[in-house]
């Protein structure tokens, strides 16, 4: 029987696309709906905690984003002739264009914006609207709780689906003003992790808002702390509690142990450890029961509500010694490379201090706490699954390491190039479960199987504190020492196995080692990073190091009676008596390049050109430049630039945007010279009477010859040469002569008179351009002059400097335009000074520093 329908293919086929279409629309309008409504859970859980400063205006709203980008609009609701909030559409280039418009509007909560001069960021509150649709999608409050002027405190705002509105806490205990950078006014790991500070004497808190309970609850980081005992603006201990409410849940804490100038973020060795009430079956979902005493928490105020307990700063590390965890992990960075291991595009050292890997092995689980972790490879492990009392440490000679005593495991799985594939394999054991670790097993390639093993011995041990100083104190001379005496005993090693037959100097590690640490899995950045330090240069040689004692061995090299030596030697943790052991049997000797040569070879850094000069691209300027900041001359006039990166701008400046705008990724010409000096133009003062040496295009007006005087990869100086300045009878003639170097952020510039009266006073007037809106400082004992402010807000916040000699200090003159420091000057003798500035934008740090922060830097550059 035939079966007939209406339905043929054709029809089916497009009811089909009828029922996609509608399922889609109303996906699409679900979609809206809920995007909706949480835009509008977002408003109402800001208005509950700020109120009226979180409900925008429509009117205002509109008038804003209909005007032109930028400008900024006050508001004076009382009429008193002071503004009490500006609004503005954010057009700094940080934003994401998926966000703009971004509507801010700044309220004055420390009562001191005026018309025509920006809001501070270190006591208003800034409401962010992305899209300018009227509705609030970030906050971010800034407290100065002292009233000195600069930043204390401050709280990013922000809500998310699960735990509604949250806060950012920052406290800036150290007072160093760098403490949150955000995106849209709001933090996001990339990129805001790298230009937020964490360091120095910071804490950091993630909170909650309770709506019923009118609380903020901490959790996750409760707290983060930052330690900078020394002050030296490098931390060297981070802790970071994770719990919720007054319930502890994990810790993690960390030390940079070797701390180098100018690494702010390189941690050595950390500990993870699990709170008392921690199970392997229940996770996170544990029955946590630890509480720390009310006096080693606090409590405090945020926006006028209270928040539960904090571990409180001032004794934290004293509370947290003196539990019993539940489970410890101690990870020590054997490479010197504490990154996201997985993260291809993050590869900055990790703020966090150290995050340990999970470990899954049946009997040594331990959880991941945190991210992004380090990784399994080249970092040392050491598990305590059952801790006995608190933890307790111990430095070994033998194999010149800091050990937790009681690790159940110990470990190091080494990828020596980074191509995340096990090379070689440490397994360090306790026969006797004493708690001290006295042999070490070493897979040699990894394999799976133990190649070589040798005892440890324990007799010289010392315990030490889990604190920065004991530390230090023993790992310090390890890097001192002992890659100098490890480099030296393989080069025994290679001669001796090459006199045997045995070797080549063609071991993998080595050959790795002798490229710099370059190709695979490590870039050149990491590759150059590792390669410069002694932690890194280290553990390469302690893996070829053992790769060739493990050859010699395989060979059958060297008698009985060698071999007693030698390993005695070895468990002693004696290189040099290594080397001596090996030199005696096999007649080899000292390697023809000494260390000191070999390692500074390594480090050479390549030869190019790192500064740079150029005077073809707009006539009359001639540009210098460094890799840290440029510099540019014209008529006279010196002007600045500001860079976000370290490149040189001048050889593809001509086929670069337009500099005047935020719009080139290494940064803009961040001052506005017009008729003033700029940062350092001079005039020249004969028997008091100025003369300005600027060409403004009227009769008379100096002209000047330029030429270049000297160039390398290294060196820029240029020589500018004006003549017949000075009264007309008995003119002179100025020779100015900047330069600049490799590195430096600054300019030297060289000045010399000649001609004129001998019977004539000369002084000479070092100029800076008055801001807009600035603070202005000269201290003629220190011998510099400054200025911090603004002049438009596209550029932002900078500091102009100039430092002199104190000698020849005779007075500062200010107009509407300048300043300028005035000197004596010594006739037939050459006047040195230098011009340094700053741009905010382009600092690492970019948050709220403060005109006697940058008066101080220039106070620490006359040192």
């Amino acid at each position: 029987m035939i079966i007939r329908t209406k339905y043929t293919l054709k029809n089916l086929f497009h009811r089909l696309v009828k029922i996609v279409a509608l399922f889609l629309a109303l996906f699409f309008i679900t979609s809206l709906y809920a995007q909706d409504s949480f835009q509008l859970e977002k408003q109402k859980a800001f208005e509950i905690v700020f109120g009226e400063a979180t409900i925008l205006d429509p009117v205002m709203v509109e008038k804003i984003k209909n005007d032109t980008p930028g400008k900024r609009h006050y508001v004076d609701a009382d009429n008193d002739g002071k503004p009490e909030e500006v609004w503005f559409i954010d057009t700094d280039a940080r934003h994401n264009d998926r966000n703009r418009p971004i509507l801010v509007r700044v309220i004055d909560e420390n009562n001191n914006l005026e018309f025509g001069k920006e809001p501070d960021k270190f006591g208003d509150l800034w409401v962010a609207d992305w899209h300018a649709d009227g509705l609030v999608d970030a906050v971010i409050g800034y407290e100065d709780t002292d009233s000195d002027g600069d930043l204390d405190q401050m709280g990013m705002y922000f809500v998310d689906r699960r735990n509604g509105l949250r806060v950012w806490w920052f406290i800036d205990d150290g007072d160093d003003n760098l403490l949150g950078y955000d995106v849209d006014y709001y933090y996001y790991q990339i990129p805001c992790q790298d230009h937020t500070h964490f360091g120095g004497n910071e804490s950091l808190i993630s909170m909650y808002f309770d709506p019923e309970k009118k609380i903020w609850t901490p959790f996750w980081e409760n707290p983060f702390l930052f330690y900078d005992d020394d002050q030296d603006g490098i931390t060297e201990e981070v802790v970071r509690i994770e719990g919720e409410g007054d319930i502890m849940r994990f810790l993690r804490w960390s030390f940079n142990v070797n701390p180098r100038e100018g690494e702010l973020r390189n941690y050595d060795v950390g500990i993870t450890a699990c709170a008392p009430g921690w199970s392997i079956t229940k996770e996170r979902n544990s029955d946590f029961s630890f509480r720390l005493a009310d006096d080693q928490t606090e409590t405090f105020q945020v926006r006028g509500f209270p928040t539960g307990s904090v571990v409180k700063r001032s004794t934290a590390r004293e509370s947290l010694q003196a539990i019993e965890w539940t489970r410890v992990l101690m990870t020590w960075d054997e490479i010197d490379l504490n990154t996201a291991w997985d993260r291809p595009g993050d590869k900055i050292e990790r703020w966090e201090g150290i995050i340990s890997a999970g470990y899954k092995e049946p009997g040594y689980y331990m959880p991941q706490v945190g991210g992004p972790d380090c990784g399994p490879y080249n970092k040392r492990y050491e598990l305590v699954t059952d801790p006995v009392g608190q933890n307790s440490f111990y430095f070994n000679p033998s194999d010149k390491k800091i050990h937790i005593r009681g690790s159940s495991k110990t470990w190091i799985n080494v990828d020596f190039n980074g191509d995340l594939k096990t090379d070689m394999y440490y397994h360090w054991k306790d026969r006797d479960l004493d708690g001290i670790a006295e042999r070490l097993e070493i897979d040699l390639d990894g394999d799976g199987v133990v190649d070589d093993s040798f005892d440890l011995h324990i007799s010289d041990i010392s315990v030490i504190g889990w604190n920065f100083t004991d530390f230090n104190k023993v790992h310090v001379p390890v890097l001192e020492n002992e890659p100098e005496n490890k480099y030296y005993l393989i080069q025994a090693l290679f001669e001796a196995l090459r006199k045997r037959g045995g070797g080549n100097e063609t071991d993998a590690v080595w050959v790795f080692l002798q490229n710099r640490l370059k190709g695979n899995g490590f870039n050149d950045e990491l590759a150059e990073r590792m390669i410069v330090s002694d932690e890194s240069v280290l553990y390469y040689l302690m893996l070829v190091q053992d790769r060739l004692i493990g050859q010699l061995k395989q060979g059958s090299m060297g008698s009985d009676s060698f071999w007693k030596r030698f390993n005695s030697a070895r468990s002693a943790g004696d290189t040099r008596k290594m080397t001596k052991e090996v030199n005696r049997t096999f007649n080899t000797e000292d390697p023809a390049v000494e260390y000191e040569t070999w390692v500074n070879g390594l480090r050479a850094k390549e030869e190019k050109q790192r500064v740079a000069w150029d005077n073809q691209w707009l006539p009359p300027n001639w540009g210098w430049e460094s890799e840290k900041v440029a510099f540019r001359f014209y008529d006279g006039h010196f002007d600045l630039f500001g860079k976000r990166i370290d490149t040189l701008i001048y050889p593809r400046i001509r086929e670069g945007k337009n500099y005047h705008k935020d719009i080139n990724k290494w940064g803009m010409d961040i001052l506005h010279v017009g008729k003033t000096s700029g940062i350092g133009g001079l005039t020249l003062y004969v028997n008091g009477k100025a003369f300005p040496l600027r060409n403004e295009k009227q009769p008379g007006d100096p002209v000047f010859t330029s030429k270049l005087i000297e160039e390398s990869n290294n060196l820029i100086r240029l020589e500018f040469v004006t003549e017949n300045v000075g009264p007309a009878n008995n003119p002179y003639t100025v020779r100015i002569q900047p330069s600049i170097n490799a590195g430096k952020n600054n300019s030297d510039v060289y000045i010399f008179i000649e001609g004129g009266r001998m019977d004539d006073k000369i002084e000479l007037g070092i100029g800076l351009t008055r801001l807009k809106e600035e603070a202005f400082y000269c201290d003629n004992e220190k011998g510099y002059m400054a200025n911090w402010g603004i002049q438009e807000p596209e550029i932002g916040w900078i500091g102009l400097g100039i430092l002199f000699d104190q000698k020849k200090y005779m007075r500062v003159e200010n107009d509407k335009d300048e300043h300028r420091v005035v000197l004596q000057y010594q006739k037939n003798e050459p006047l040195t000074y230098q011009i340094k500035g700053m741009w905010l934008k382009g600092e690492r740090f970019p948050i709220s520093v403060s005109p006697n922060d940058w008066f101080k830097l220039l106070e620490k550059s006359t040192n």
